[in-house]
């Protein structure tokens, strides 16, 4: 009887624990939405203007374009470079001085 009060009281414990645990994520996350939220709300002064690209001239366009992808090819190699120096260091892990 005693040990299924003590398994009893336990698992209330860790039941009110990871409730507790749970709640501050969810606190956090409401949070961020309210922020998120609030950005969005923001006055639409205060937030960089663009002309839509169908009223400018072509080159002008093609030029915001160039810009944009070339911001992709570059994003693009940084990706690529973490990649192979996250996995050179993984390859060396083990060597202990080999």
């Amino acid at each position: 009887m005693i040990f299924f009060l003590v398994m009893l009281v336990s698992g209330i414990i860790y039941a009110v624990r990871h409730a507790i645990s749970a709640l501050h994520v969810v606190a956090g996350t409401g949070d961020d939405i309210t922020n998120a939220l609030a950005r969005l709300e923001q006055d639409p002064e205060t937030r960089e203007k663009q002309v839509p690209s169908f009223v400018l001239p072509i080159d002008v366009s093609a030029e915001r374009y160039a810009d944009a992808h070339s911001a992709v090819i570059r994003h693009q190699e940084e990706i690529r470079n973490r990649h192979a120096a996250i996995w050179k260091r993984w390859k060396t892990f083990n060597d202990l001085g080999r």
